[in-house]
């Protein structure tokens, strides 16, 4: 394998080559196979990597740190700190650049600004989620894929859908079926709301003329079409088409989660939905959180709110995909969760020069 990233920035798969992105692939493969017979993976002894989260994070966070212990690595999780308060992001990049060797952010924007934060240091950084991309999770969904197919390079030529409110990662999984060589299908209501916007459709489009132009890319209502799907992927319902305003999500609001259950319902990804597919073999994949069930803080905040019978079985059995083909497809999903490490550490890797 030839790693060509070394130095690199990880802001957007669709920065990479399809090399690019299959040499990763490959290396969280080999790095995961190592962890789990034994292998001492310190191979970056003395180096050190920073992490600066806007938003909260469990799986992202937990696979930066451990992965960064086992390659022999110092881990800050940058708190309190007086960046964008007292201190500018320029001052603070500066001074990051001279301590670390690498940067992780997490940032409540436009991933504009990771691509302005790299181009004030020297170093590589990654991106851990901006308003308009998760790359690091796109890896670990595609090592997933691989693995529950039989092995490295079985994507190629699958169907993926989407299915539920679209209006925000489908274009995350879009970029990854383009890069995979595989059909994507965004399946959601015929609502502007929870639809992919113009310039989201248009960078699919490209992704696939660049990437894929022998493969598909479509968006429809018609849940008909999951017929020969190989795997469903979902995610929450609260997010809002940009074209439709700058409307804020409030997580302790009712409305922000059920205002829109009507039309969002018949997506709820089901295992009666998943029979759709005709395909024995199909199976779902969630990035998480997901609310599945009602065992968590807002989800008694939303059963104390109830407003009809409809509300109380989508609180309490399940939003976006229902509990029990959550519970039916765990395997994958906490083995998709476990690939957050392997993954995270082969970029890392890969941007440090192993």
């Amino acid at each position: 394998m030839n790693n060509s990233l070394r130095g690199r920035d990880y802001l957007n798969i669709h920065d990479l080559s399809s090399e690019d992105f299959r040499y990763l692939i490959d290396l969280a493969w080999n790095l995961k196979a190592q962890k789990k017979s034994g292998v001492d993976q310190r191979y970056f002894p003395g180096k050190n990597v920073l992490a600066n989260f806007e938003w909260g994070s469990t799986r992202t966070r937990c696979a930066f740190e451990t992965s960064c212990n086992d390659l022999g690595m110092g881990f800050t999780y940058l708190t309190n700190s007086h960046m964008g308060d007292c201190e500018t992001i320029e001052d603070a990049m500066r001074v990051f650049n001279g301590m670390y060797d690498l940067i992780v952010y997490r940032a409540q924007k436009d991933e504009q600004f990771l691509y302005d934060v790299a181009d004030l240091v020297d170093i590589p950084v990654i991106n851990a989620l901006t308003l308009g991309d998760h790359p690091t999770q796109m890896l670990a969904d595609a090592l997933t894929m691989e693995e529950q197919w039989g092995g490295l390079r079985t994507s190629r030529g699958k169907k993926m859908a989407f299915v539920g409110n679209c209006a925000g990662a489908p274009v995350w999984y879009g970029r990854l079926c383009a890069m995979l060589d595989m059909d994507f299908l965004a399946i959601g209501p015929d609502d502007l709301r929870h639809q992919m916007c113009k310039e989201m459709i248009e960078e699919v489009e490209a992704c696939y003329a660049k990437y894929a132009p022998n493969r598909t890319f479509t968006i429809t209502s018609d849940l008909d079409a999951l017929d020969g799907v190989d795997v469903i992927v979902t995610e929450e319902w609260r997010y809002i088409n940009p074209e439709c305003g700058d409307e804020v999500l409030d997580p302790d609001d009712y409305n922000s989660w059920l205002g829109d259950a009507e039309s969002l319902y018949p997506y709820r990804v089901t295992s009666e939905l998943c029979k759709r597919t005709n395909n024995p073999d199909i199976f779902c994949m969630h990035e998480l959180p997901s609310v599945h069930n009602a065992n968590h803080r807002v989800g008694k905040m939303l059963l104390d709110q109830c407003k009809n019978d409809l509300h109380r079985e989508i609180i309490t059995e399940g939003f976006e995909i229902a509990d029990e083909c959550f519970e039916a497809n765990a395997s994958v999903i906490f083995r998709e969760a476990e690939n957050r490490q392997h993954t995270i550490k082969a970029v890392m890797c890969a941007l440090l020069g192993l």
